[in-house]
C-alpha cells in the first residue's frame, strides 16, 4: 500500500466529490494537499484498503454500493468500521 498526494486527475476527482483521502482500487491512498500530515484521515483511508483486501475488490465495491444506498454514508458499515480506525493507533 503507497500513500501518495492526490495530484492531476485524482485531485479534480476527489475535489468535485469532497474527498480529502481516496483509497484507490490499486492500494494506494491518495490525499489531499494540506492533510498529508492528518494521522486519523490516513488510518480512515487504509482500513478502506484492508477492508478490500478482506473481500476482494470486486465484492468490496458490491458491499459498499449496496450498503450505501441501504444506509447512507453515516450508517454505512464499512465507513463505520474506518471510522473507528480513525481513533486507534493502529488498524490491524
Amino acid at each position: 500500500m503507497k500513500i501518495k498526494p492526490a495530484t492531476g486527475i485524482i485531485k479534480l476527482y476527489m475535489k468535485l466529490c469532497g474527498f480529502k483521502g481516496w483509497a484507490s482500487l490499486w492500494d494506494t491512498v491518495y490525499i489531499m494537499p494540506g492533510w498529508e500530515y492528518n494521522q486519523a484521515l490516513i488510518r480512515h483511508e487504509q482500513m478502506h484498503i484492508k477492508q478490500m483486501e478482506r473481500y476482494g475488490k470486486v465484492m468490496f465495491m458490491v458491499k459498499y454500493t449496496y450498503w450505501f444506498i441501504r444506509f447512507g454514508y453515516r450508517n454505512h458499515p464499512l465507513e463505520a468500521e474506518a471510522r473507528a480506525a480513525e481513533i486507534t493507533r493502529t488498524t490491524q
